[in-house]
């Protein structure tokens, strides 16, 4: 899959409409037509295998970026050292021998973008960093949004000695602490609190992609109702609506929605009585008048709203109803 041209029409229109007004012979004029290409996120499974273990990371990636970003994107996911180790990318037929593929007229200058090499599934670039190989395999492609991150790791197993898998440090660090700072302005106080106590900056790109600056469109009695909540007093029903609406936020099945509540409330320290992490239902009965509402309004459950209805429910909570 590759990305679509755009005719820049109304550049044409107006050389058009010079000819025209001018007289102008159309031979005279520059007729070149250009081509712009809306920016694609690229799903890579990165790939470090050896005799005695493996290592692999799956990364989203705007095939925008140069091969000297994803670089830096790459040392960060694999937590590599902080040392000056020689680095190159080379562009390689899957079907023959990799070793041999390793050649200058095969290496790939920094500057050149993603976009260039990896631009349908199954293309494959070898990343060498010291004396290690990674093999980069494109599993995905599809359009992005402007509120998609630059990068973002999804999964991943294993790590190199003296490192470790940490896919949130991972991606705060990927994301930014300006980037992280900013994001978080826009949410209400009790919602920032929720990401900042938890450490889940894993939730950052989720609000860069629901937008909270975007307006949105509710009633005048869906508002009123979005601005009682949550009715819950304790500490711990208000972070167990706070960490639903999150998990809601996401758009995806009831099972990760329910994972996304559990891993919340656990980062936040709550446990059941009996030590064991909390499930989904237990979290929806902590606050099960704040939940109620949301039903009521259209936010979960049987009677729930199209998913553009839901987001706006979403980004008004989030930012807080005002």
């Amino acid at each position: 899959m590759s990305g679509t041209g755009v005719f820049d029409l109304d550049s044409l229109r107006d050389r058009k409409n010079r000819e025209r007004a001018g007289g102008e012979s159309h031979d005279s004029q520059d007729t070149s037509v250009e081509l712009r290409r809306e920016p694609l996120t690229v799903i890579v499974q990165v790939s470090n295998v050896r005799e005695d273990a493996e290592v692999h990371r799956h990364i989203g990636i705007n095939d925008a970026l140069t091969f000297s970003q994803l670089h830096n994107v790459l040392v960060i996911c694999f937590d590599l050292p902080a040392e000056e180790s020689p680095w190159h990318f080379y562009h390689l037929d899957k079907n023959a021998d990799k070793a041999a593929q390793k050649t200058e007229s095969r290496r790939i200058d920094p500057s050149h973008h993603v976009a260039e090499f990896l631009w349908r599934e199954d293309e494959v670039v070898e990343f060498t960093w010291g004396l290690w190989d990674f093999s980069i395999t494109v599993a995905d492609i599809y359009p992005r949004d402007k509120g998609t991150p630059q990068a973002l790791c999804v999964g991943g197993s294993g790590s190199f000695p003296g490192s470790k898998f940490d896919l949130t440090a991972i991606n705060a660090e990927l994301t930014g602490q300006a980037v992280i700072d900013e994001v978080l302005t826009y949410l209400t106080p009790p919602a920032r609190s929720i990401v900042e106590r938890s450490r889940l900056f894993d939730f950052v790109p989720l609000l860069q992609a629901l937008d909270l600056s975007r307006n949105v469109e509710l009633s005048t009695d869906v508002r009123k109702k979005l601005a009682s909540l949550p009715r819950e007093v304790t500490t711990e029903g208000q972070d167990a609506f706070w960490s639903i609406v999150l998990g809601l936020a996401c758009m995806g099945s009831e099972e990760l929605m329910g994972a996304v509540t559990a891993t919340t409330m656990e980062a936040l320290g709550w446990i059941s009585d009996d030590g064991e992490e909390l499930t989904a239902e237990e979290i929806w009965e902590m606050c099960g008048a704040s939940t109620s509402v949301l039903a009521s309004v259209g936010a979960c459950g049987p009677n729930a709203a199209a998913p553009v209805d839901r987001l706006d429910i979403f980004r008004a909570l989030l930012r807080g109803v005002g």
